[in-house]
């Protein structure tokens, strides 16, 4: 890493760790090469499909805009235009086995070679953290740069040159996520109370540049070029939210992430740390970074997520290496760091994610278990019931057999080739296809809402919409539809052509629901001109489209004879529409009346009322009553 002297000729531990990390390279890289990033690539977290959405988008495929930090769709983006896609995941683990050396080379300055190596072994032995790393996120990735931009900070106080790469990098990390910006707090406090000679430095102020110039850039292009910031950077403004009750979670997943002994000794180093940071710069930064991010994710961002540890896990361990560093009996060090790295790469029963599972002992293996609930009622983060928490047992051999992170790449692997080969539609013979629907007769259809908009978008490189069957069920004699072809086992994809209508649009549906089949029957069909009421209801539509632009979309039921109710689903440019189920009709008119009006409009027999909802505009379209106001 540049601005790193690696000192290894003569550090039998900096060998050693370099090569695990290249055998850790060779064991999953052929593993995580797939034809097909978005449809075949096993390891996905809730999200990993829309960061693909985004850099697909940023190739010029016409995807809605997810308004996610650029840097790694920009990576998506300029690898999909290469044709290689595929390799995503192997540069992914490059950038997180360079930070691992960083971290030995940063730590070995500060403690001895052996605790800094036994710390760098526990980390990258991690199972939970080798599993966040396998998958298609930015949090890691952030993490990583995050730390790179710390540590040439740190030693920017013996060669300011060096901000200009921490500045550099920081202002990457923020493109990655914006919870980078976290870093110029622990900053800012080590200039001002160690550093201020620095504040003459141009070196200092060009980093700072580069730390605000670069995501500075990125605002002011998707201003000019996208007209907006995306709709998932104003949603986080409303998951900040002062609270205590994640404290629980977070206790539970640290001790998951890094083990009890992990736990343990980063507990003792931290004491250590906050003893001696006020006469100590690089300490200060490191402990100032570390509490500005636990303290923003555990009591101000209202997600809980075990993977937001990621961004607490470097400092953490330069804490935990410190801590070993205290032990000076060989026989003492040699046991906690035999503990250390026990602890921290015991298999766990759930991927690395997975909050739920805590390592007490290896042989029988057994962990604390605390089952996930129901998550919380606007951000759907899960949470963990500690009364039901239970000490569970399992087979020596299911730490061999499914539970080790290189095993469940290849059974993932094996368990993909034995399906193939697969039926893949070509995006290309798409192009002239406007955008398209995923018709379901249960929520469960397809998998959800979420992943299904995503993947199947991704997979079609068209916007799509989740629209239920019964929308469409009485128009279907007015629909011509011809089959396309399916997408492997999950999607079976028509062609849909309406009276009155240029062009195509598609209609896809689960392969194994009864809805494909009686599509299959339905078959082409040949219309005329359309009438007066077709054409009334197309120019209703039409309206109502224009009226809800650049909104997310709810549209309650209408009369059977609302032709309009016909072309909407397919008319509308937002891949955000929203359906009601029977009974939720009055729950969504009330939550629209508590929202601020923009504007509400009579079109044809529908009233459309723009509000702002969480930050972001979105409408309700339903049927006109007596009354023009949906207030009632």
């Amino acid at each position: 890493m540049p601005g790193w002297r690696w000192r290894s000729r003569r550090d039998p531990f900096a060998w050693t760790l370099a090569g695990l990390c290249l055998l850790w390279l060779a064991l999953v890289a052929p593993g995580l090469v797939y034809p097909d990033l978005n449809l075949d690539y096993p390891f996905v977290d809730g999200d990993s499909h829309d960061w693909i959405a985004q850099g697909l988008f940023l190739a010029g495929h016409d995807l809605q805009d997810p308004g996610r930090a650029p840097l790694l769709p920009l990576a998506i983006a300029l690898l999909d235009r290469l044709g290689a896609l595929s390799w995503l995941l192997v540069a992914l683990q490059i950038l997180f086995l360079v930070t691992l050396l960083a971290f030995y080379s940063l730590a070995a300055r500060r403690t001895s070679r052996r605790a800094a190596f036994a710390a760098a072994l526990a980390l990258g032995a991690s199972h939970s953290l080798q599993g966040i790393s396998l998958q298609v996120m930015a949090d890691l990735p952030a993490s990583c740069l995050l730390f790179l931009a710390g540590g040439a900070f740190v030693m920017a106080g013996e060669e300011p040159r060096r901000y200009l790469m921490s500045g550099l990098l920081g202002g990457l990390s923020v493109l990655t996520q914006p919870v980078g910006w976290l870093a110029a707090v622990p900053a800012a406090l080590v200039v001002l109370t160690q550093r201020r000679r620095d504040l003459d430095s141009r070196w200092l102020w060009t980093g700072a540049a580069l730390f605000l110039g670069l995501p500075g850039l990125w605002v002011v292009f998707r201003l000019a070029a996208l007209d907006s910031l995306g709709g998932t950077t104003s949603l986080q403004w409303h998951l900040l939210e002062p609270h205590a009750d994640s404290i629980p979670f977070y206790l539970f997943a640290a001790a998951s992430l890094l083990g009890l002994p992990g736990c343990v000794l980063l507990a003792a180093g931290l004491g250590l740390a906050a003893r001696r940071a006020r006469d100590d710069g690089p300490r200060l930064f490191w402990l100032a970074l570390f509490a500005a991010m636990l303290v923003f994710f555990v009591f101000f961002y209202d997600f809980n997520a075990k993977r937001f540890l990621v961004y607490l896990v470097w400092p953490a361990g330069l804490f935990i290496a410190e801590s070993l560093d205290r032990l000076r009996r060989g026989a003492l060090f040699g046991a906690a760091a035999s503990l250390l790295v026990i602890g921290s790469a015991l298999p766990l029963p759930g991927e690395g994610h997975d909050p739920s599972w805590i390592g007490l002992w290896p042989a029988p293996p057994a962990y604390l278990h605390a089952p996930p609930v129901m998550g919380r009622p606007i951000s759907g983060s899960p949470l963990l019931d500690l009364s039901e928490t239970a000490v569970r047992t399992f087979p020596a051999s299911d730490l061999a057999g499914y539970f080790n992170n290189p095993r469940r790449v290849w059974n993932a692997r094996a368990a993909w080739e034995a399906t193939l080969p697969r039926e893949r539609i070509d995006p290309a013979g798409l192009a002239a296809d406007h955008s398209a629907l995923f018709l379901y007769e249960q929520l469960s259809d397809g998998g959800g809402r979420y992943r299904t908009v995503t993947r199947l978008g991704n997979a079609l490189r068209k916007k799509v919409k989740f629209v239920p069957a019964a929308h469409l069920e009485p128009w279907w004699p007015r629909i011509d539809l011809s089959p396309v072809g399916r997408i492997g086992s999950d999607y079976a994809v028509f062609r849909a052509r309406l009276s009155g209508l240029e062009g195509s649009w598609l209609i896809v549906a689960p392969v194994d629901s009864p809805l494909r089949q009686r599509l299959e029957a339905m078959g082409e069909r040949s219309f005329g001109p359309p009438g007066p009421r077709l054409r009334q209801g197309l120019a209703t539509a039409e309206a109502i489209r224009r009226e809800v632009e650049g909104s997310s979309v709810m549209i309650l039921p209408h009369p059977r004879q609302d032709l309009s109710q016909l072309y909407l689903p397919f008319l509308l440019d937002t891949t955000v529409v929203y359906f009601p189920t029977p009974g939720q009709e009055e729950e969504a008119r009330g939550l629209f009346a508590a929202a601020p009006v923009l504007a509400e409009t009579r079109i044809g027999k529908s009233v459309v009322r723009k509000v702002k909802l969480l930050g972001r505009r979105a409408a309700l379209v339903a049927p006109a009553g007596p009354s023009p106001s949906l207030a009632k």
